[in-house]
């Protein structure tokens, strides 16, 4: 019955992006301002001729490229914004560590190590089975893993205050001091993984508060005061760049530098990283910033796809990444009775 459950959920998550991105390419209208809560959303997609029997994810993954694109783009949504949170904390410390207006947000920020790292593995055991299906191998667990990830993920969700306490806390502290380029670096990585945060909830009200706030960086600035981070963070910082740019959100780094040039420096530093991490003990941190290859094989492919087709407009853009986030709330929805409890994951490694 718990199986059934799993896979009815996971369906409804699947024909809700199914319809998103049909909606992209038919006569299909969509009107989020008509539908009330997540299920109806989805719901709205759901054509009453529709009528699949939908299997399994293991299934789904290999006959419904809509599916799969859904969920391999929600899984790396998750684990690049769970790595930029975990790198985000870290630098926080480096650059206001010393400054006493920052006391009191370091300190809750701190208190939440435990959490990301116990999401840093849950996800890299999602990603792993993600990862196998993917690569042809049988996996009994892609389901419930897939559903543990996402649980564990919004349960990080709940601590995005941090991010616009971060921002104020440095707003005002800037308004007496001169501050350096690092601070404001960290400053503006927390309104850009904010400004996602509003993409993905489709709070639009939040979108326009935090674009009223502005980047206090130039893109030049910007990719100037990331040559001062050590290499992990650097990654960390380039890939949720570069996943901004795929979901067509405001970034100064990613107005400094095109795509394709970004894509090749991420690439260089990976390499680099990857040696480096080959001499010391794997941690689930790590493992989600070494990304595995068949996922970002399949994420690639469902870019090519669906977000950078020349027919998405920025209202559609808009719309598929409110379909990401969604995907992550209904996945999570289908086991919301139990609660995250793991054994606290390796210390994150700056």
């Amino acid at each position: 019955m718990k199986k059934k459950r799993i896979i009815i959920l996971c369906s409804v998550a699947a024909i809700f992006v199914i319809g998103l991105i049909t909606s992209f390419f038919v006569d299909w209208p969509v009107d989020f301002n008509k539908a009330d809560g997540d299920i109806a959303k989805a719901a709205k997609f759901s054509r009453e001729e529709v009528s699949k029997d939908l299997s399994n994810m293991e299934e789904l993954l290999k006959t419904d490229s809509a599916f799969k694109d859904g969920i391999v783009v929600a899984q790396v949504v998750m684990q690049t914004r769970t790595v930029q949170f975990g790198t985000l904390v870290n630098l926080s410390n480096e650059v206001a560590g010393n400054i006493p207006a920052f006391a009191e947000v370091l300190k809750d920020m701190n208190a939440q190590r435990e959490l990301v790292d116990n999401v840093a593995s849950s996800l890299a055991e999602s990603a792993d089975n993600l990862n196998a299906a993917l690569s042809g191998e049988e996996c009994p667990d892609l389901a419930q893993s897939s559903i543990n990830a996402s649980l564990a993920y919004m349960t990080l969700q709940k601590q995005n205050n941090l991010a616009t306490r971060f921002i104020e806390t440095s707003d005002k502290h800037l308004e007496t001091a001169q501050g350096d380029d690092n601070l404001k670096l960290v400053r503006d990585q927390w309104l850009e993984y904010q400004q996602m945060t509003a993409a993905l909830d489709g709070d639009k009200a939040s979108a326009e508060a935090l674009a009223k706030k502005g980047n206090l960086l130039s893109g030049e600035k910007a990719l100037a005061a990331v040559e001062n981070l050590d290499l992990n963070a650097k990654v960390a910082v380039l890939q949720s760049c570069e996943l901004a740019q795929a979901m067509k959100l405001p970034n100064q780094i990613g107005s400094a530098i095109r795509p394709k040039i970004l894509n090749t420096e991420i690439s260089k530093l990976c390499n680099a990283q990857k040696e480096i991490l080959a001499h010391r003990k794997k941690n689930p941190y790590n493992a989600l910033m070494m990304n595995s290859a068949s996922i970002m094989a399949a994420y690639s492919n469902a870019l090519n796809n669906v977000v950078n087709n020349p027919a998405l407009n920025q209202s559609q853009s808009g719309n598929l990444n409110l379909a990401i986030g969604n995907i992550i709330s209904q996945t999570a929805a289908a086991n919301n009775s139990e609660k995250l409890n793991r054994k606290p994951g390796p210390p994150i490694e700056k």
